[in-house]
């Protein structure tokens, strides 16, 4: 067995709002990890369950709390867990996701053998009905958007037996390097929830890392409730959306994008009898246009000091030097 003090440390942080009853299962699958190298943090949006939240942590005296004021969202939250860990690596989820027992080690292993890979992510099960929701997924921001999810709603039959890059991982469980994470200042906060994870993605291979999947960890979703968006998570799908497309789309498809997309929602907003969704609509592009100027600016930004991580030649030596630290298994 490997000493704990030869390992690096993780930090898994684990945003909690409002689900007590799934988080008991979380936090416990998160204590019964068998890599002896972990910190916990669970961070809570408030909420009316807030209280059963900090009982629920105040069980578990290894197990830090940090208590937000007000709603922060997915980006808010996870950042403020992000700003406070120490390790060399970040493991980020949530309340409705339990993980079997070697998936923390499965991921450290693979980040340590593969000094190039900026995020890795387990393959994403269905609690109830255990099949595939996310074995990552490409995503292209062309004219027409383009994502596509590997096995979504597949059962395993073994066809994932090695790990494999991709272009996105799901933000509902990951593990990324801590320097690279905080260098890149975690989630875009004002995107709150919605596309935040495809975002960071993408400023991840920006930087020159790369994303895996590593099949043999494993992780289980609790599905989500099914039902009408409510109008304040369709106004964050809205102006995220356009949002990315302005901040990491190629410039040729931008004019035929925003026609299709803006120009054409904005006609249906107009005629739509739902008075609601009008509102919600007529709001979130309207938000874009006055953020426009400042998402273009920040879009010359990263394609001139690619993320913060430099050009080539810096992006190299990134790499070499952590390559040379500290592995769990040589190969």
């Amino acid at each position: 067995m490997i000493a704990r003090d030869t390992i690096p440390l993780i930090n898994a942080v684990l945003l909690s709002y409002n689900r007590p009853q799934y988080l008991r299962q979380a936090l416990a699958s998160l204590l019964d990890q068998s890599y002896e190298n972990l910190l916990i943090t669970v961070v809570d949006n408030p909420s009316p369950a807030s209280e059963e939240v900090a009982r629920i942590v105040g069980q578990h005296s290894q197990v830090k709390l940090i208590r937000n004021q007000e709603n922060q969202g997915y980006t808010g939250g996870m950042n403020r867990g992000i700003e406070a860990a120490d390790g060399k690596y970040i493991f980020l989820t949530e309340d409705d996701v339990t993980l079997e027992p070697d998936c923390v080690s499965r991921l450290a292993l693979f980040m340590e053998r593969h000094p190039a890979t900026g995020l890795c992510a387990p393959i994403i099960y269905n609690k109830t009905e255990r099949t595939i929701r996310c074995a990552g997924g490409e995503v292209e921001l062309g004219a027409v958007y383009r994502r596509k999810i590997y096995g979504a709603g597949e059962e395993d039959a073994g066809q994932f037996e090695t790990p494999f890059e991709v272009s996105y991982v799901d933000g509902v469980t990951m593990m990324a390097r801590a320097d690279l994470l905080k260098r890149l200042r975690g989630f875009r906060e004002d995107f709150f929830m919605y596309v935040e994870s495809l975002e960071l993605c993408m400023r991840v291979r920006n930087s020159g890392a790369t994303l895996s999947v590593v099949p043999g960890a494993r992780a289980y979703h609790f599905e989500p409730s099914v039902g009408p968006t409510p109008p304040e998570i369709e106004f964050h799908k809205i102006k995220n959306f356009l949002s990315l497309y302005l901040l990491h789309a190629p410039a040729r498809v931008l004019p035929e994008f925003l026609c299709r997309y803006a120009l054409l929602n904005t006609l249906r907003t107009m005629f739509s009898h739902r008075s609601a969704h009008r509102s919600t609509s007529l709001k979130a592009l309207w938000w874009v246009l006055r953020k426009t100027p400042s998402l273009l600016r920040e879009r010359v930004q990263q394609h001139s000091i690619r993320s913060s991580v430099g050009d080539d030649v810096r992006v190299e030596d990134y790499l070499e030097r952590v390559a040379g630290e500290a592995a769990l298994v040589k190969d």
